[in-house]
């Protein structure tokens, strides 16, 4: 008779971390259900272990509070958008007009893949103080990193345009009120891209 092998600690410990990290996509995944349809301030912890089949201490113990479930939300979706690398991607582009068009596309792709994570942040916001501080920081942070989209181009800004004031118009334009607006009277993803170029062109380089 063959004998069976016994267990590895390492397969052990590599089935332990998957089962812990799909427990982990799960309760995110509850808490987002939730706070879509319940709403932020509604949703309480017990009701996330609940829809996600896990005990109330085990949220507790892998995220601490609804904020961390918010913040994992908010990471996730920055993830999927690839937020970093097409940044750097457009910061890589010396041509403004070519920058400007590899921008719009950025922003496109972000506001198109967050809608749900912005709703519940934005919800989260007005219900929590601690949320707003947080949220209030990843702004401030998100402003410091566009404005590199401007920086260089200094020397190539329509005649008389500051390039502090070009930073706030970049800025103010891309807001995803606007991306909201638009889609909101039936805008496609195509039309707001193509808007925004043409937009940062006119006002920005005066093309």
């Amino acid at each position: 008779m063959d004998s069976v092998k016994p267990q590895t600690s390492g397969t052990a410990d590599r089935r332990s971390r998957r089962d812990r990290e799909a427990t982990r996509v799960r309760m995110v995944e509850a808490a987002r259900q939730l706070f879509l349809e319940r709403g932020y301030a509604a949703t309480t912890i017990p009701a996330i272990a609940t829809r996600a089949g896990v005990a109330v201490p085990t949220i507790y113990w892998a995220f601490g509070s609804k904020r961390a479930i918010v913040a994992e939300i908010r990471g996730e979706w920055l993830a999927a958008a690839q937020t970093s690398v097409r940044l750097e991607e457009v910061l890589r582009i010396d041509d403004p007009g070519a920058r400007f068009d590899a921008y719009a596309a950025f922003m496109t792709n972000q506001w198109a893949t967050g809608a749900e994570a912005l709703a519940i942040q934005q919800d989260a916001r007005r219900a929590d103080p601690e949320v707003a501080s947080e949220i209030e920081e990843v702004l401030a942070e998100r402003a410091e990193r566009l404005a590199a989209v401007i920086a260089p181009l200094g020397p190539v800004l329509r005649e008389g345009l500051a390039l502090e004031t070009a930073r706030d118009i970049l800025l103010a334009i891309s807001l995803v009120e606007v991306y909201r607006e638009l889609a909101g009277r039936g805008w496609t993803n195509e039309q707001y891209r193509d808007w925004l170029a043409r937009s940062l062109r006119e006002q920005l380089l005066g093309t």
